[in-house]
């Protein structure tokens, strides 16, 4: 028997389709309230709404419902658990999926409240706790093959998986298997005789294995119990001793990613993330000065315009980003950690760069993804090529539905002592902050539009600030609120505040600024179009009429010259979305306008397109 929770108070729901609005129809069954047993030391500026006091509409909408019902509820059952019921798996790495499908589904779960779903995860999540050996072992191994390779790695999303289970549902079995887990690398792993090195452990100069650290710091503050967190404290130390991976004395230096370890994107961010959590209940500043760092690197160094990292798996020199077919660019499992690093920085901080990163990845990189229609998955994207989704089980088709799954956290949320909105929805979500609970409903297009009106319902009169998210990338960004015009800063919140009373009302009118983006050192002779949030591309399949594609580019380097208008829903499908957008453009030269789609919904397209005046 499950514990009972608290009922979840129910919303109107304006989903924009029957199946919506059957999905989250059912969002009304009790859900629990775990605590969290180990306070941190450094409190959180940043904190998200909860999965389920809210529901959003539009385009999040739309893609989260493909990702329940075409992805998640679609999972190959059989085949993520098949490794743990007879050892070993048929892939070194096998194990990984049946904890990212639960840390998934525990957030769609929380977030729809789908009894299909709940059903689901909870025969997956008893099923491989029952493949538990008595001594801890959850791995896809045998005994003669236990500790190498990517065995540690499968244990680290065991535990992710549990822990997140645990906390969506209260089933008290999944947190004692996940301390069975933390029991056996307590014992398996440290300095003591007999013990083994942890970074010997694992592929990718040990950060394969030390990635453990992440769902370690979550068992800790789970539990309260000191022994998990001296061993993530030990894994630290152990980054930086002859034949690891550096990470602390060579990112904290300044060194960058791309000379830390051997460079390979996933493991290291993944590191980063539990890194972030450490300092959570630690304190320590030196951890956060080296993820700060790294971030920093790979932001203004590595990182593309749709919002990821890596080219085959790796983060590249200095500037270089080749975006072709070739390049495997963007993988899936780096996108989703990315934005988790983005997610906890913004947590940790509350500064708005991290929000505009995640604006920047969730709106191109994430969604793009996705095929909006079947909810298959690319493990890689590029920005000029095709995308190649699809069903399946690989590390991206895993890793992608929990990136997804984290959309409703990422909205919007309380901040010193009042409430943030870092991307604009349409949707409604509820908060409590200091002396009031507060219903916010926000009603938009966007990102079609930069119109956003936001009604502010405290149940009785409450003074606190709304902080609005200036784009980095807008050149007008207005507000009024009762009579009263404010102006914000891009890159900054624009804080209102006020004493608010239900039914206050605030609008929001902000400039869906279009940009022309150099190509850089990989496409010097090349550019790109944004407009908003949202990279666009040529999409090949909207200008049949273009056979020299790669010559096809804007009129100007001018931004008023392309005269971006409207195209018109009847230029797309279903993949291709409800976007598409005409701007003056030239084919070698020759005057030709060009249909571009948001990159999200291209399907064979580019991105780089030629510069005017290429020869």
């Amino acid at each position: 028997m499950l514990p009972p929770g608290r009922p979840r108070r129910a919303f109107v729901v304006r989903a924009c389709t029957a199946l919506l609005v059957a999905g989250f129809a059912q969002a009304q069954q009790p859900r629990p309230r775990v605590p969290v047993l180990q306070a941190a030391r450094e409190t959180d500026v940043f904190t998200p709404a909860p999965f389920d006091e809210q529901h959003l509409d539009g385009l999040f909408a739309a893609r989260l419902r493909v990702n329940l019902e075409q992805r998640l509820l679609r999972v190959d059952e059989e085949g993520i658990l098949a490794g743990f019921r007879s050892r070993p798996g048929r892939q070194a790495w096998i194990g990984e999926h049946a904890g990212k499908f639960l840390d998934a589904a525990a957030n769609m779960w929380l977030y729809t409240g789908d009894d299909r779903l709940r059903e689901l995860m909870d025969r997956v999540a008893k099923t491989l706790i029952a493949c538990q050996q008595p001594g801890g072992y959850l791995g896809t191994y045998t005994e003669d093959r236990r500790w190498t390779s990517w065995d540690v790695w499968v244990h680290k999303y065991d535990l992710l998986g549990l822990i997140a289970y645990y906390r969506a549902t209260g089933y008290r079995p999944a947190l004692d298997a996940a301390a069975r887990i933390g029991d056996l690398m307590c014992r398996t792993f440290g300095t003591a005789r007999g013990q083994l090195d942890i970074i010997g452990a694992g592929e990718h100069v040990g950060m394969a294995a030390t990635s453990i650290l992440e769902p370690m710091v979550l068992l800790y503050q789970q539990t309260g119990e000191q022994r998990y967190l001296d061993f993530c404290l030990y894994i630290v130390h152990a980054w930086d001793e002859p034949g690891g991976p550096g990470i602390i004395a060579s990112l904290s230096a300044g060194k960058g990613v791309f000379h830390t370890a051997n460079g390979k994107a996933y493991e290291m961010m993944s590191n980063l993330v539990g890194l972030s959590r450490l300092y959570r209940v630690t304190g320590n500043p030196l951890y956060l000065q080296t993820i700060e760092s790294a971030w920093r690197d790979i932001q203004s160094r590595r990182l593309y315009v749709s919002g990821t990292t890596s080219a085959h798996e790796h983060f590249q020199d200095d500037i270089v980003l080749p975006a072709d077919q070739d390049a495997d660019v963007g993988e899936g499992c780096a996108t989703v950690t990315w934005l988790q690093l983005n997610s906890q920085l913004l947590r940790l901080t509350g500064e708005p760069r991290y929000a505009a990163e995640i604006e920047r990845t969730v709106y191109n990189q994430l969604l793009a993804a996705q095929d909006p229609v079947n909810g298959n998955i690319c493990y890689f994207t590029p920005l000029n090529g095709r995308k190649e989704a699809t069903p399946g089980i690989n590390c991206c088709v895993s890793s992608e539905p929990r990136g997804i799954s984290l959309i409703p956290e990422l909205a919007w949320g309380t901040e010193n002592g009042g409430l943030a909105v870092n991307l604009y929805t349409q949707g409604e979500a509820r908060f409590s902050i200091p002396g009031a609970k507060v219903q916010i409903v926000s009603r938009t297009t966007y990102p079609q539009s930069g119109i956003v009106q936001l009604s502010v319902n405290p149940d009785k009169p409450v003074r606190f600030p709304l902080l609005l998210r200036v784009p980095d990338w807008t050149r007008s960004f207005e507000v009024e609120v009762d009579g009263r015009k404010l102006t914000g800063l891009p890159g900054t919140y624009l804080s209102v505040e006020r004493t608010w009373k239900a039914g206050d009302e605030v609008a929001i009118r902000m400039d869906m600024t279009i940009r022309l983006i150099p190509g850089g050192r990989s496409y010097p002779d090349s550019v790109a179009v944004a407009r908003g949030p949202q990279l666009l591309a040529f999409e090949e399949t909207l200008n049949r009429s273009i056979v020299d594609t790669q010559r096809a580019g804007p009129v100007s380097l001018r931004p008023e010259d392309l005269n971006l208008r409207d195209a018109g829903n009847g230029q797309t499908d279903s993949r291709t979305g409800n976007q598409a957008y005409r701007i003056n453009g030239q084919v070698n030269g020759a005057p030709q306008p060009l249909v571009l789609v948001p990159f999200a919904d291209a399907r064979v397209y580019r991105v780089w397109m030629a510069r005017p005046g290429r020869t």
